[in-house]
């Protein structure tokens, strides 16, 4: 399994047999035009359409025969071909082929994403967070904590060998507050992948490495970026 950071809250999971895209937004360094030149299967998935994790142009890849779209009811879909496009609403499970996608939840617009292709679970969280802003007022704040709390009860007992989770800068001190709770609840088996920080890389605070000193890492530093399992 390879899976390369595109930009954001973009990645690419290529498993051999076809390459599954998240998020897709930006993708400086061509990964997925490679991918496409090489007629790679590929399948987009899109959590919901804001426009730093949904673009139209995933449609500029479609083949007419093995480019599937995997999106969230509240991205337009309209124009995507009816019989390899999917769209889920939450607690959505549906068998595509030998690859079961499962929607889970946000604490934003459209859900997240748990894919298992029988050999690798990997749960893309979309805008799943808990967005503490430290500006907010406290009954805004209230909510969120609430929000929050809700959606990470329905992945309670997960387990997932990669999760990709936003992280974000703009939180400032509460950048770790949803990452902490979401492992409270959930289990990653080998590598936990933080997105869509908006700021600075982020680099774990020592309260983080206390609690999850085991806790494998990949903190991509630019667009490209690439690891292996």
């Amino acid at each position: 399994m390879k899976l390369y950071y595109l930009n954001h809250s973009g990645f690419a999971w290529d498993d051999g047999n076809r390459v599954y895209i998240f998020d897709y937004y930006k993708d400086s360094t061509g990964i997925v035009d490679r991918f496409a030149e090489k007629g790679r299967a590929l399948w987009f998935f899109v959590s919901h359409w804001h426009g730093d994790h949904y673009v139209p142009a995933i449609l500029d890849f479609d083949d007419g025969e093995t480019t599937r779209y995997i999106v969230h009811r509240d991205v337009p879909h309209e124009g995507m071909p009816k019989n390899r496009t999917t769209v889920m609403d939450v607690g959505n499970v549906v068998l595509l082929g030998q690859v079961m996608v499962t929607m889970y939840g946000s604490t934003d617009e459209g859900g997240s994403f748990l894919v298992n292709n029988g050999e690798y679970t990997v749960f893309h969280a979309g805008d799943l967070n808990w967005w503490h802003w430290l500006g907010d007022t406290d009954e805004n704040n209230r909510f969120a904590r609430n929000y929050a709390v809700q959606e990470f009860e329905r992945v309670r007992g997960m387990q997932a060998d990669v999760v990709m989770f936003p992280v974000d800068a703009r939180l400032e001190a509460a950048r770790e507050w949803g990452p902490i709770e979401f492992l409270h609840v959930a289990k990653v088996k080998q590598l936990f992948v933080p997105m869509h920080a908006n700021g600075p890389k982020w680099k774990p605070s020592l309260y983080f490495k206390a609690l999850y000193e085991d806790m494998p890492l990949w903190i991509p530093d630019k667009d490209g970026d690439m690891t292996t399992l």
